[in-house]
This record gives structure tokens, sequence and C-alpha cells, in this order.
């Protein structure tokens, strides 16, 4: 049987600094664990080919999955490295590369229906389109009240 210290309690709410903090020194001193920053490079990719973020970091991920079903990992980081060594002036740009071309396409066609593949839209409530149609929701989600839908836009 091991001892418990006195300040720290038996259930998950009871967890305290000290114990968490000796947790974490734990797992830095095992060699086998690596904590390795999150690679943000397909944030900034998703930002400067769609001109916003995605705000689900598990969508952002299905979206690499799926192009690179589709095309290729090899294609998918030819993609990432020529979106990030563009510049503003020619990120508008066909990409020489047809591959990396019609990945860049697909990409941004993901990003904004939130289709991954034919007849699946994971994504859909997340999508882009949404937020740059400011009078239209996604099927199933509610308005601000009953009949909602029948008031004209207020801005276009």
């Amino acid at each position: 049987m091991t001892a418990t210290p006195s300040n720290v309690g038996t259930g998950p709410a009871d967890i305290d600094r000290r114990l968490v903090v000796a947790g974490l020194a734990v797992l830095v001193a095992c060699p086998q664990v690596a904590l390795a920053a999150p690679d943000t490079s397909w944030t900034l990719v998703t930002q400067i080919v769609t001109g916003a973020r995605i705000g689900d970091p598990t969508v952002l991920d299905l979206m690499i999955e799926a192009i690179t079903s589709e095309f290729g990992a090899a294609v998918v980081d030819k993609l990432r490295d020529a979106v990030l060594a563009r510049d503003a002036a020619s990120i508008v740009e066909p990409f020489p590369d047809s591959a990396v071309e019609a990945a860049a396409r697909r990409f941004v066609e993901i990003a904004y229906t939130g289709q991954f593949h034919a007849g699946t839209t994971l994504g859909f409530h997340q999508a882009l389109a949404w937020q740059v149609l400011p009078f239209a929701k996604p099927p199933s989600i509610c308005g601000p009240g009953f009949g909602w839908w029948t008031d004209p836009p207020a801005s276009l």
C-alpha cells in the first residue's frame, strides 16, 4: 500500500498543483516522451489560401487527411511549402506544378464547403461558406426565433 500525502484527496477534483507539477516532471524526465510544439504551418496555410482560420483543429486535420488521400503526401508537402514560400502579391497566381495547383483548389473547396469526400460533409457546419454568407445559416441550425427565415437580411 502506498502512502497518500495528507493534502491530496482521492478524487479527480482533489488534485493539487504539486501533484500536477510532479507528474509533468516525471513525463519530461522520461526519454521516450518528446514534447514537441504543435505544427502550426497548416493553420497559416489555411489562412493564406482561404483568408480565414479553421476554428476546429480536428476539421483542419480531416482536411489535410482528405487531400493527402486524394493527391498523396508528397504533393501535400509541396503544397504546404509552396504556399508558405509565396508573398501576398503572388499567392493568387496558379502554382506551376499542376498536381499542387489541383490540391490547392481542392483544399479551398473543402474549407468552404465542408465536403471532404463525395457525399460526406463532416465539417459542414464549420465550413467557411457560412462565415462569408452572413444572411445564411447551415441547415439544421435554428435561427434567433420562430419564422426568422422569412425576415429580409439585415445587410447584404
